[in-house]
């Protein structure tokens, strides 16, 4: 089950970025009035091409939350659903207990996903979200390349930690959209 505090974090971090991009882009701010004097243009341009990585970077960084946000709400709606089957006075016992199985599958899956994160973070790509419906898992990893080889390693990760018989997709380059 995804903890509110992590959505709350999430949902703040993703408006902390859209306020900075705001705020940046806003004329009239410092770097733009200090683009009057010729040290102050090469400044400022030193300054923008900052901005623009930082700004890409959050950019990535925003749309891997807003793929771990969707994960998230896909799951919390799925635990509810299961949840108002075992607390249905119309379920059987035995639907109760099927819901109880996928509850506690869920949250397998769940841990494993995040544990497959981290495995795939420790290999050196700066973030990376693992989403799995049904028999498909999606890799999203921050990075700007991807070699056939290290597309292989991340496949044969997830059949370690989430098992085989899946189809596996790997994505990168985010930031190209």
């Amino acid at each position: 089950m995804i903890k509110k505090q992590t959505v709350w974090l999430l949902t703040m971090l993703s408006l902390i970025v859209v306020l900075s991009v705001y705020a940046l882009s806003t004329p009239g701010n410092s770097s733009d009035q200090a683009s009057s004097s010729t040290a102050g243009k090469s400044k400022s341009v030193a300054t923008d091409v900052k901005n623009n990585k930082s700004v890409k970077a959050s950019a990535v960084e925003t749309k891997l939350a807003d793929i771990e946000l969707s994960k998230d709400d896909e799951r919390a709606s799925l635990e509810k659903k299961y949840e108002s089957v075992i607390a249905s006075g119309k379920s059987s016992a035995k639907e109760v207990s099927a819901a109880y199985d996928k509850m506690a599958s869920l949250k397998t899956l769940a841990d494993n996903e995040t544990m497959l994160e981290d495995v795939i973070q420790s290999k050196g790509y700066k973030n990376s979200v693992v989403k799995t419906s049904g028999t498909q898992v999606q890799i999203y990893v921050d990075s700007k390349k991807l070699t056939d080889k290290q597309a292989n390693q991340l496949i044969q990760l997830t059949n370690e930690y989430l098992g085989t018989g899946r189809i596996v997709s790997v994505t990168y380059a985010l930031n190209q959209d």
